[in-house]
């Protein structure tokens, strides 16, 4: 069965592999370091990523990673974090930011979904 997603999803899913690409080669490139929201935010901030509220945008990461790991799959990350006013680029950021950095199990399902998997977007 073909999955087709909504164009918003689909605008999506492109930004978010630029902004995967972007943390895994910084990621590479940089030295060992731990996993958290410090480095959350860093990513952030090194993207280009408005926000108001360092408070709200590590809870909306967080609400990412909850969704992502419940099954709810990418659509629902990507939208929640959507629903927070933030442009295309910058959702897909503070996702792939989230998951890189706060719940680096998830990776996987970012990945399929990234490469068509219709089962990575629940």
């Amino acid at each position: 069965m073909i999955t087709t997603y909504p164009a918003h999803l689909r605008a999506l899913a492109g930004a978010l592999g630029v902004a995967v690409a972007a943390a895994a080669t910084a990621t590479a490139l940089a030295a060992p370091a731990r996993a958290d929201q410090f480095d959350f935010v860093s990513m952030l901030d090194n993207e280009g990523v408005y926000y108001s509220s360092i408070t709200d945008v590590i809870d909306q990461g967080k609400m990412a990673c909850r969704l992502l790991r419940s099954g709810a799959g990418m659509p629902a990350a990507l939208d929640y974090v959507a629903g927070g006013g933030y442009a295309p680029y910058e959702t897909a950021v503070v996702v792939a930011s989230a998951a890189l950095n706060m719940c680096p199990d998830v990776m996987p399902i970012v990945r399929a979904f990234l490469g068509g998997n219709p089962t990575a977007g629940a």
